[in-house]
């Protein structure tokens, strides 16, 4: 089960969605009867306990993390939703703990577990928001992803290495 924490419109309490394969909670509610179709890449068919939605969704680019800010149009009405998994939260927790270091020059581990996958190389320029690293933890996949734009200098971790938590992953250029 995946969780999933949406801001609308500037909310300082988010909302909290869980989804698994079969099943979608909305703040601790099940939602068991819920049907889904693109109907576009932009237009969305939700049909919720035999009530049908059709949404508008274009994603905001200029964002910090790749694909996590949109803004919906439903009944000629805007939101602006964010919508961050639990591994984003934290590690923005974090980075905003670490007081005046805007740009870090490496990535390291949030939490122990194991790579899973490792997708960029040495040399390879990446952007911010790029998925870096898949690291597997207590059975889920996280990904990390680049906070910057910046260039891979040195990959310190091999794929099924297990790490434990601020272990040093990736070294960048800035």
């Amino acid at each position: 089960m995946k969780k999933y924490f949406i801001n609308i419109n500037g909310a300082e309490t988010p909302v909290e969605i869980e989804v698994s394969e079969n099943e979608v909670k909305f703040n601790q509610q099940d939602l068991s009867s819920y049907e889904y179709k693109f109907i576009t890449d932009e237009l969305l068919q939700l049909r919720v306990n035999n009530v049908n939605y059709l949404f508008k969704a274009e994603t905001v680019h200029d964002t910090d993390i790749k694909n996590t800010e949109f803004i919906l149009k439903h009944d000629s009405k805007y939101y602006s939703m964010v919508c961050k998994n639990e591994l984003e939260l934290l590690t923005e927790k974090f980075s905003k703990n670490r007081g005046g270091a805007k740009i870090k020059n490496e990535l390291t581990s949030p939490m122990p577990g194991a790579i899973v996958k490792i997708n960029v190389k040495e040399g390879d320029s990446v952007k911010k928001g790029d998925v870096l690293v898949v690291l597997e933890a207590m059975k889920m996949e996280n990904e990390l992803k680049a906070t910057a734009d910046c260039k891979i200098q040195k990959i310190m971790v091999e794929e099924k290495m297990s790490v434990d938590k601020n272990h040093l992953l990736i070294k960048f250029e800035i």
